[in-house]
């Protein structure tokens, strides 16, 4: 059984969704439940039912680093819903275009069943380390020049004050729209929960409003080779995958000094060796605040561990 490990940025490959004729208004749900935040140890999350019984469906906004647009999951009677037929068209609007998703993307959860889930609201972009060398050639080159402040990478409060409902669509069948309300104030406050927990890390969160640049990795493929290497053998014997999430500081030279996995999907049978890839030969460079100067912060990523 072969095996492939991929350095994801901002979760599936996804296309660009056609345009569909709206012969039918959208099929509004409305929410059963308010907003409910969890300031969790390794996670901010924000969770809201709509509809009730076996109509009930759940939509889950969360980040475990901080990031411009949190992870989501729609899980229940819309993911059911939409099980057969092809892609799935998403849009947190009216703010955000719409985007189609593979239809074949679709997992569960818990009792809630069906579940469909992103890293991201909008269409993400294909990580460059998943293109081929000859692909990365041909890429341009990421300017030096400091631009305005990146700080944490926190959400974006406006772009959140220009959503109001998430809709989802397959085929020709009238979209299904999840009343979320406005999520400027939810942005807010995972905002506000996401700093807090930079802060048990050993960040300095009022340093990183002078950050530039994020710490940036100088031997990826060498570490993705080395983890590729040891994929968990009782894992692999049974057929287990996992999307892996973890996090590295980095210090002012660009070496890692703490690495930490944060979040994992189907973790049984999988340890710390990617943490221990990255402390033994990991080289980066080190972020850079607004005047140039090298600065302490930290690096996020996710490892998709598959068979096939």
């Amino acid at each position: 059984m072969g095996r492939t490990i991929y350095f994801l940025a901002a979760g599936s490959l996804l296309v660009a969704a056609p345009a569909y004729a709206q012969d039918e208004p959208p099929v509004v749900v409305a929410p059963s439940a308010p907003w409910e935040v969890d300031f969790a140890a390794n996670r901010c999350r924000a969770a809201r039912t709509f509809g009730t019984g076996e109509e009930r469906t759940l939509l889950l906004l969360e980040q475990i680093t901080p990031s411009r647009s949190p992870r989501w999951v729609m899980a229940g009677a819309v993911a059911e819903d939409m099980k057969s037929g092809g892609p799935v068209s998403v849009q947190f609007g009216p703010g955000l275009d719409a985007w189609e998703m593979e239809g074949k993307k679709r997992t569960t959860l818990g009792s809630f069943g069906a579940a469909y889930r992103s890293a991201s609201m909008r269409k993400p972009d294909l990580d460059w380390r998943r293109l081929s060398k000859k692909a990365r050639e041909h890429t341009p080159e990421e300017s030096e020049e400091l631009e305005e402040p990146v700080g944490l990478g926190l959400l974006d409060v406006e772009e959140g004050r220009s959503i109001d409902w998430v809709s989802f669509q397959r085929g020709k069948r009238p979209a299904q729209r999840l009343d979320t309300g406005n999520l400027g104030q939810l942005f807010e406050l995972l905002n506000t929960c996401m700093s807090d927990l930079v802060r048990t890390w050993g960040v300095d969160v009022e340093a990183h409003a002078r950050r530039a640049k994020a710490p940036e990795p100088l031997n990826i493929e060498e570490i993705a080779r080395r983890i590729q290497q040891y994929y968990p053998g009782r894992a692999e014997r049974w057929g287990r995958q996992a999307d892996l999430s973890l996090r590295v500081l980095i210090d002012e030279e660009g070496a890692p000094t703490k690495c930490q996995i944060v979040n994992v999907s189907v973790a049984e049978n999988f340890d710390d060796r990617a943490c221990e890839e990255f402390m033994k030969v990991g080289k980066f460079k080190p972020a850079l605040d607004i005047d140039g100067a090298p600065m302490a912060s930290f690096y996020a990523t996710t490892i998709a561990y598959r068979l096939r």
